[in-house]
């Protein structure tokens, strides 16, 4: 399924035009193929046949019956085998206004789909919609294909995770190749395919003329363990089958669902809008498998390099099937990218999982600037956590008011992030230390996040790291996720001269606390260091960038940033950040984080937005500016050009 694709011009056409064609007379008839048993999406089907395992409510055979009803079918043969009575029992002998009737298949368990459909070959005498009873989708799927003459199959532009028959297509859209999942091995040409849906528009002459006799033959020949594509794939091949139409219907929903994978996807595909929207803030990630752009998590968008990532598919095999390493090795592979004393570092599953055991385990009085990044606000008790207001104009940190608060609230940890989240603003080295210095009179461990800090412009620069041998109360935290553009992999430091601090949170961690491909990634890293660094450069300008079109927007006032990410008032004539958030999801396909759950004044007015490729920046830019109803202006035409010097 492909969520926002192109829309092909013949499916346009069944938009606007009905049957017009001698062959593009409304067809009647459906065969659906419902024998199989579904061991992947066990244990539902361990009692239920596959077809009736419900999306959104409804059951796979229900909403493909309901779509057929909806284009005009009248006559609906449903192939069953497994479990066929609880099918008989739960369709009947009819539904919404189709006839239903059965054919069994009595060899279901040992063939495949090819002797489905010979068995309901005494049907395959007049036009017929022939499909797959587990596949989701929209009646529009259907009209697409009955607004083009002559026979038809439903596609969509090829992608991953998408498996199964591909076909090509020619100029006219006619197909020129099937490929079965068989075919595409290594090197297979994706980029022009397209993934076939498994329901195709047959008509009685092609019916007659190519797939009958030759299914008959295939059958009769013993290859009952086929797939029916088969018999299309040889027609095309030898020239027999030269006017099938490959029809694009990624403009409308549709789904094949083989594993709970696909079910979890289609499952959500099927949901409206809002209620995608509603789900998408409990997922906390795996954004990838639903089609829309991503504004709101943080990303290096340049990084790894594909080269690098080959070196994953090479060994992927071992590095899955093997332990990883423990904590000793991974600190001196750590050490190995930073330069520092492997004995000062610990390496853990993400920063998060730091950031878990030092609120658990060392900070009871915690002084903090907000806003900032919400997990350290949520793994200590209410009463020992002290929040210093950064100014609500500039949010710049008065670095000595907050030690003066830290040491008055007694603290016994003050975390600084920076750049910070989610101000993308940065504090200086000079300042870090100097706060450093004051909070350790006070015996105040002084925790700086620094998971963002090559998005700025000091850069590795801007670091305290090269100086924690000096300040035995100086802790850095790391998110690698972030800057190496592997949040999948989650990989974190923490770097302190204290040493039994360290040796103390390292006992915190199992011993395989990491896992083999992130081990991999810090193994490989080092001979990339010179395509980090342009990545981190494109990431720097491509969000400059973003900030100067953002400045363009009347209603908007974002601050200019020291990161990859933007903070972004809300004028007060505007809709709040929550209600912008969810229609530019809604109306766009596009997700950014509202601010209303940080701890500052008048949260409900911000937004952060990630900044991406220039190219998805722009869209971002206008989606906003329709969603606040407002057009591009110059009315800060010198703060733009200001911003572009």
């Amino acid at each position: 399924m492909v969520i926002n694709a192109r829309r092909d011009p013949l499916a346009r056409r069944a938009t606007t035009a009905g049957p017009s064609h001698p062959e593009s007379r409304v067809v009647q008839r459906a065969i659906l193929l419902a024998a199989g048993k579904g061991t992947r999406l066990q244990p539902l089907t361990a009692d239920l046949p596959k077809c009736l395992v419900e999306v959104d409510g409804k059951p796979l055979l229900m909403r493909a019956l309901d779509a057929l009803a909806l284009e005009g079918v009248k006559e609906a043969v449903i192939v069953v085998g497994y479990g066929g009575d609880t099918i008989r029992e739960q369709v009947g002998p009819s539904h919404a206004g189709l006839t239903i009737r059965y054919v069994d298949a009595p060899d279901f368990a040992t063939t495949n789909n090819i002797r489905s459909l010979w068995d309901a070959r005494r049907y395959l005498d007049q036009d017929i919609f022939l499909l797959e009873a587990d596949v989701a989708f929209d009646p529009g799927v259907l009209a697409a294909l009955q607004a083009v003459p002559g026979s038809s199959a439903a596609v969509a532009p090829y992608r991953r995770p998408l498996s199964g028959t591909v076909v090509h297509r020619d100029g006219n859209a006619q197909v020129t190749s099937f490929t079965l999942g068989a075919g595409q091995g290594p090197g297979f040409d994706t980029a022009t395919a397209f993934k076939t849906v498994n329901i195709y528009l047959l008509r009685e002459a092609l019916l007659g003329t190519v797939v009958s006799p030759r299914l008959c033959c295939a059958v009769e020949a013993g290859h009952v363990d086929r797939y029916y594509e088969t018999v299309l794939q040889e027609a095309v091949a030898e020239g027999a089958l030269s006017d099938l139409t490959a029809v694009d219907v990624s403009a409308h929903r549709w789904y094949e669902i083989d594993d709970h994978r696909d079910l979890d996807a289609a499952a959500f595909l099927f949901l409206n809008r809002e209620a995608q929207y509603d789900r998408i803030q409990q997922l906390h990630g795996s954004y990838w498998r639903y089609g829309f752009t991503d504004h709101s998590y943080l990303y290096n968008m340049y990084f790894p390099p594909p080269a690098m990532m080959d070196v994953f598919h090479d060994d992927l095999h071992e590095i899955v099937t093997n332990y990883p390493v423990g904590q000793q090795e991974l600190a001196r592979l750590v050490a190995d990218w930073t330069g520092a004393d492997p004995d000062r570092l610990a390496v853990a599953n993400g920063a998060a999982e730091l950031i878990k055991i030092l609120g658990n385990q060392f900070m009871r009085r915690m002084t903090i600037p907000t806003p900032s990044f919400n997990e350290y606000e949520a793994v200590i008790a209410a009463d020992g956590l002290n929040r210093f207001a950064l100014d609500p104009v500039t949010f710049e940190l008065d670095v000595e008011a907050f030690a003066e608060s830290a040491i008055a609230w007694g603290s016994d940890t003050a975390i600084v992030v920076t750049p910070n989240n989610p101000t993308a603003l940065s504090v200086s080295r000079d300042d870090i230390l100097r706060l450093a210095r004051r909070l350790g009179t006070h015996s105040c461990r002084l925790i700086v996040d620094e998971s963002f800090i090559e998005f700025a412009d000091a850069g590795e620069a801007g670091s305290v790291e090269d100086v924690i041998e000096t300040y035995p109360n100086l802790v850095v935290i790391k998110s690698l996720s972030k800057v190496f553009g592997i949040a999948g992999l989650r990989i974190g430091y923490l770097l302190s001269s204290d040493q039994a601090f360290i040796d103390a949170v390292r006992g915190c961690l199992p011993i395989w606390n990491v896992n083999g491909l992130a081990e991999e990634f810090l193994r490989t890293v080092g001979r990339y260091r010179s395509d980090f660094a342009a990545s981190c450069e494109r990431m720097r300008a491509d969000c400059q960038g973003l900030y100067a079109d953002l400045l363009r927007l009347t209603g908007v006032e974002p601050i200019e940033p020291d990161a990859n990410f933007i903070l972004a008032r809300l004028g007060d004539g505007c809709a709040t950040a929550p209600q912008v958030a969810r229609r530019l999801y809604v109306e766009h396909n596009i997700l950014v984080k509202d601010c209303a759950s940080k701890s500052m004044p008048d949260a409900e007015r911000y937004l952060r937005i990630a900044s991406r490729t220039p190219a998805e920046n722009r869209v971002l830019v206008e989606a906003l500016a329709e969603v606040l109803d407002r057009e591009p202006t110059l009315t800060r035409e010198v703060a733009l050009e200001g911003s572009r010097a």
